[in-house]
């Protein structure tokens, strides 16, 4: 790969993790499976698989923010394009969300979590998309 195409293909996966937060947010549940590939896995932090499919955690999360206001945001993020159709990425983050009544499962009123994702990406049909995402939290301030 050159420079240049290097340098697309960081530009593509920022675009890409922006659109998931950004559909998270905005509760666009429907484009989000949009953002993983076929095959796409979320690996616990001990590297168990937890759930797969892009339709499956769309709906996860569906079923987790609806009644929601949330705020995802991801920071500076170090990019590693491996070849021209994979690459990894850790970004740190931050989630704020507040749930008008309780989390559906977990109960919690709030959150505001820090920590950081681990991606990996493949391009698929010329798009790069999210393979696998791992959330590992530094920090978890929950209210009840």
């Amino acid at each position: 790969m050159d420079r240049i195409d290097r340098l697309e293909a960081i530009e593509a996966i920022r675009i890409l993790k922006a659109r998931y937060f950004r559909c998270m947010d905005t509760k666009r549940f429907d484009e989000l499976h949009e953002v993983f590939a076929d095959d796409f896995k979320v690996i616990s932090p001990s590297g168990e698989v937890w759930i797969e499919g892009g339709a499956a955690f769309a709906e996860s999360l569906r079923n987790s923010l609806q009644h929601s206001v949330s705020c995802h945001q991801g920071f500076s993020p170090e990019i590693e394009v491996i070849d021209r159709d994979n690459a990894t990425a850790i970004w740190p983050m931050q989630d704020i969300i507040v749930w008008q009544d309780r989390h559906p499962r977990e109960g919690w009123k709030a959150i505001t979590g820090r920590g950081h994702y681990h991606d990996t990406y493949r391009k698929v049909g010329g798009r790069w998309r999210i393979a696998t995402l791992s959330l590992h939290r530094l920090r978890l301030d929950i209210e009840e």
